[in-house]
């Protein structure tokens, strides 16, 4: 909520940018998608012509296509969903709660897939962000998503682990990064 509050103090002109930057960084990472998808799915020896290539954004860092993949439905809906203000078919305007929801759903992709925060120029929003994930068979000592001595901003940890053997410790988040220094 803190987020679409943010959103809110957004000029209407400012929102309307920042919709159109996040609708085409979507389209962006989609097309990219599809190209990745059709290379694939050529045979090298009949492919005689390259697909472009998608220049990177220069405002964001290098997108993980893992989660472009993992993303997609949502990426194709919020563009969907946002199209009609992009193309000014339907007002922006910073008191729509439906179009603040819209555009915070897509900004959050967007920071997933890129692995940094989305903040606009004008906007109250804080920029730090942690992240960090975990995905192992087996734990026998200590590990942790994110490991930090005092919390700010917002910071999210997740361990996937089939087995913590016995001693072990997986977690999510510590913020208590003292005890666990060897």
């Amino acid at each position: 909520m803190e987020e679409i509050l943010s959103l809110a103090t957004l000029s209407t002109v400012a929102l309307a940018e920042s919709i159109k930057f996040l609708y085409d960084q979507a389209g962006e990472l989609l097309l990219r998608r599809r190209r990745t998808r059709a290379d694939s799915d050529t045979d090298p020896a009949t492919d005689v012509e390259t697909p472009p290539v998608v220049a990177e954004p220069e405002q964001l860092p290098a997108p993980d296509m893992s989660q472009v993949e993992r993303f997609e439905p949502e990426l194709r809906a919020l563009r969907n969903d946002l199209h009609e203000y992009v193309s000014g078919v339907d007002p922006v305007a910073p008191s729509d709660e439906r179009l603040l929801q819209l555009v915070d759903a897509l900004r959050r992709v967007l920071e997933t897939v890129h692995g940094t925060p989305v903040v606009f120029a004008g906007e109250g929003r804080e920029s730090v962000q942690v992240r960090g994930s975990i995905e192992a068979d087996q734990v026998a000592g200590y590990v942790a998503a994110v490991r930090a001595e005092r919390a700010t901003g917002t910071i999210e940890g997740h361990a996937r682990v089939r087995e913590v053997a016995t001693g072990g410790e997986a977690i999510g988040v510590d913020l208590g990064a003292d005890r666990h220094r060897r």
